[in-house]
């Protein structure tokens, strides 16, 4: 069993350049689904139900990539004030530091520092991160195509599943159960990651920041990964506040943040999602490490997902049960 699973493991790190794009479009296709099948129940064809999803898909789609695109292209032409602008307050730094190491007598290498911190180092980073969404925006098409063939198969696949499946009913419950917990999660985990998102513009708005959007979607996505995601979308808005405005601006930005998560994650989401993941806290965080090295930012992304699957497949079987309880956030009743 663990040299099967090394291989699959290996398997899936090796084919990663096909097996995201997939992933990808199963994930939207699972968000998408609901709308589809209430399309149908109230009496639309299914052909005319799958058109106005596409075009609703197009629609975000299209508005998205201009979005993105417009604050980009925006971005990189005000690159060069911002490392002008960063240069100076990183000589500001070097000099607050060095002032401070000598009033207390340490001894403290700033080169390892500076080099870590330069702004070239940022503006490399900046465009790598920038280089990570236009390869994602080229695949785009090819992750619509998948999608629109997944949803052309929602209405059979229930059917489909009962006749693979007709002498185990357990099988069946269980799938049935897995598609609703993990549509939940899809659809409740969208509407915070919106919510966010909309706060955060509003936020960054107020306060003048630039390339509001741009961080407002930056937050939407990120809001999918859990644990770190939100620290992570607050880095580059915090930056820009900085070499935007001031320092002050940036501890705004950078408290506004932490109240607007602390809101939508603490007190909003789990009033709606209530506790339906059924994930360990700690496997949650050690799934974000195992798929984001194995797929990785989407692998990131899908994490919660992801591992919901295995627990799934692992309580399928009584000699992987054990693996679905230590996935699990309960004991197991005696």
């Amino acid at each position: 069993m663990l040299a099967a699973a090394v291989v699959v493991v290996a398997g899936m790190k090796v084919a990663s350049p096909v097996v995201v794009p997939v992933l990808l479009a199963l994930f939207i296709a699972a968000i998408t689904a609901p709308a589809l099948l209430w399309l149908e129940n109230k009496g639309l064809p299914t052909l005319a139900a799958l058109l106005v999803v596409i075009g609703i898909l197009l629609g975000a789609g299209a508005l998205l990539v201009t979005l993105i695109g417009a604050s980009l292209s925006e971005f990189q032409s005000q690159q060069p004030v911002y490392q002008a602008r960063l240069e100076t307050l990183f000589e500001q730094l070097q000099s607050f530091l060095a002032q401070i190491t000598s009033l207390l007598g340490v001894s403290f290498q700033i080169s390892d520092f500076a080099s870590a911190l330069n702004p070239n180092s940022i503006a490399a980073g900046v465009g790598k991160a920038v280089n990570e969404i236009g390869a994602l925006i080229a695949n785009a098409f090819l992750i619509f195509l998948i999608v629109v063939f997944m949803l052309f198969e929602v209405s059979t696949l229930p059917k489909k599943l009962e006749t693979i499946f007709t002498e185990s009913s357990n099988s069946i419950k269980r799938l049935a159960q897995f598609k609703r917990s993990l549509q939940r999660y899809l659809v409740i985990k969208t509407v915070t990651s919106l919510t966010t998102a909309v706060l955060v513009w509003m936020m960054l708005a107020i306060i003048g920041v630039d390339f509001a959007v741009l961080w407002a979607v930056l937050a939407f996505f990120l809001n999918f990964v859990p644990n770190i995601g939100s620290i992570i979308a607050a880095v580059p808005a915090v930056l820009v506040a900085i070499m935007q405005i001031d320092l002050s601006a940036g501890l705004w930005v950078a408290v506004g943040y932490l109240v607007i998560n602390n809101i939508v994650g603490t007190v909003i989401e789990p009033r709606i999602a209530g506790r339906h993941l059924g994930l360990s806290p700690l496997i949650v965080f050690l799934s974000l490490l195992f798929w984001g090295w194995i797929l990785g930012p989407v692998g990131m992304f899908l994490s919660v997902p992801l591992t919901m699957m295995v627990r799934l497949v692992a309580e399928s079987s009584e000699n992987t049960r054990w693996i679905a309880v230590m996935l699990s956030d309960r004991a197991p009743s005696s």
